[in-house]
Parts: structure tokens; C-alpha cells; sequence
């Protein structure tokens, strides 16, 4: 549920600054909200399985307790 968490809140940090980004880029709000649209999905399901594979690894990682 963590991961969910985090994804959902980068995502509004990020599709914030896609929206912007495609809009200066184009001066189109509509590009704009294809780059967001775009990004929301794909960048969403990336995430997610990138922050599963850091949860594999142990490197970093504090022990609690000891």
C-alpha cells in the first residue's frame, strides 16, 4: 500500500509539471493534456514496478531494534 501511496502523489507532482511542460513547449493546452494522458498511465505502471524492485534489495536498508 505504500508503494500505491507514493505513486499516486509523485504522479500529481509530476502530471502537474507534464501538463506545463507540454503546454510551453506547444502553446496548445490540448498537447498539454495528451503529454499528460500519455504519462499518467505508462509512467504510473513504471513506477510502480521500479519501486517494487528497490523493495528487493536490501542495500540501505535500516534494521529496526538493533
Amino acid at each position: 500500500m505504500r508503494s500505491l501511496g507514493k505513486v499516486v502523489t509523485w504522479r500529481i507532482l509530476v502530471t502537474i509539471t507534464n501538463f506545463v511542460g507540454g503546454y510551453l513547449a506547444s502553446g496548445s493546452w490540448m498537447v498539454g493534456l495528451g503529454v499528460v494522458s500519455f504519462a499518467l498511465v505508462v509512467n504510473s505502471i513504471l513506477y510502480f514496478f521500479h519501486e517494487r524492485a528497490w523493495n528487493v534489495i536490501d542495500a540501505g536498508k535500516e534494521i529496526k531494534g538493533e
